[in-house]
This record gives C-alpha cells, structure tokens and sequence, in this order.
C-alpha cells in the first residue's frame, strides 16, 4: 500500500469522531431551539390573553355601572365573561399580586400596587409583570355570601394554577367609595 493510502486509512476514524461530534452538536442545538421555542409561544399565548382582556375590561370600567358590594339591594355591576385558553405549561397567572415573590414556589395572594398588575410565568420561561393603571385597574377575588359576591376580606389577588380553557366572571363593584373589579369563576360559588 502506498503511503498515501495508509495516511487516508488512518483519517476515516478521525473524520467519523468529526461528523460524529457535528451531528450531534446540530442535534442539540436543534433540542435546545425547540424547547426555547415552545417557551416562547407559550408566554405569547399567556401575553395575547391578557391584552385581549385588558381591552375589554377598559372599555368596561370607562362605561360601566359599579355595584355597591355592601348594598345587597344594590343593582348588579357591569360584567365581562372571559375565557382564557392557557397553555399546559403554565405555572400561574395571577389578577392583583406576585404570586411568588421569593421565586421559590411558595404561592400567597396579597396584592400588588393595589391590585393594579397582572403576573405570569410559564414553565421554562421567567416571570411576566403587566403593570396596570392603578385607577382603572384593582383586581380582587370575590367570595359568595348570602346569596350575592362580595370582596374576599380585605382583599386579595387571583391565581390560577392549571392551563386549558378557564371561565372567569370581571364585575366592577365599589366598597366604600373604591372602585375594584371583581373575579370569580364562572357559575361557581366559592371556586377559587
């Protein structure tokens, strides 16, 4: 064998470990771009969701009727139906507060800037801050007593922990003079 011939033999293994070694760089790449991909479109689902809310609910503070909450005699407030669909991948989206603040999994449901801000966090991606307007927007979770919604004690944030299509009922309500927006599941008493 000329040496020639000898030199090419012993280069085959040499470039078998290189396109060995680039295939599976471009396979990883390829693993690494799709997951930061269904992060993406994921926290975009969750974002086109809450602008699509956002303006509903502008439109429905600016023109609508507020309901005293401690009148019971008081006529019903303007409300909005909404129906999100989340993806599988959320970890909570939150009406009025931080829901993990720490960033350590624990959850609580104080408010945020009176109840002014929407957050959000998908798996694999970080958390998403919507600050509101503060006088249009204060988000509290509603309880059902004696027959009518109120606000839940001194008030607090709503968080939802599951993705699918979830229904929930925005009522503008006043207590005191202050006016919030009121959340709770649709059709459902003491849901949340």
């Amino acid at each position: 064998m000329s040496s020639r011939s000898i030199a090419a033999v012993e280069m085959l293994p040499v470039r078998l470990m290189m396109s060995i070694a680039m295939i599976a760089a471009i396979v990883i790449l390829i693993v690494v771009a799709a997951g930061n991909l269904r992060v993406f479109l994921a926290e975009h689902d969750v974002e086109t969701a809450c602008a699509s809310l956002q303006a509903s609910l502008c439109t429905m503070v600016a023109d609508g009727a507020f309901r005293n909450v401690d009148d019971r005699s008081s006529p019903e407030g303007t409300k909005r139906i909404h129906t999100f669909n989340l993806p599988d991948s959320l970890v909570y989206l939150s009406f009025g507060g931080d829901p993990d603040p720490a960033d350590n999994g624990s959850r609580v449901s104080t408010l945020l800037e009176d109840g002014a801000v929407i957050v959000y966090r998908v798996a694999g991606g970080s958390k998403k801050i919507l600050w509101l307007p503060i006088e249009t927007y204060k988000f509290r979770q509603g309880r059902y007593v004696n027959d009518h919604w109120v606000i839940d004690g001194q008030g607090s944030s709503v968080i939802i922990t599951t993705g699918g299509t979830i229904t929930l009922v925005f009522e503008c309500v006043q207590k005191q003079h202050q006016k919030y927006l009121l959340i709770h599941w649709s059709g459902e008493q003491n849901s949340l």
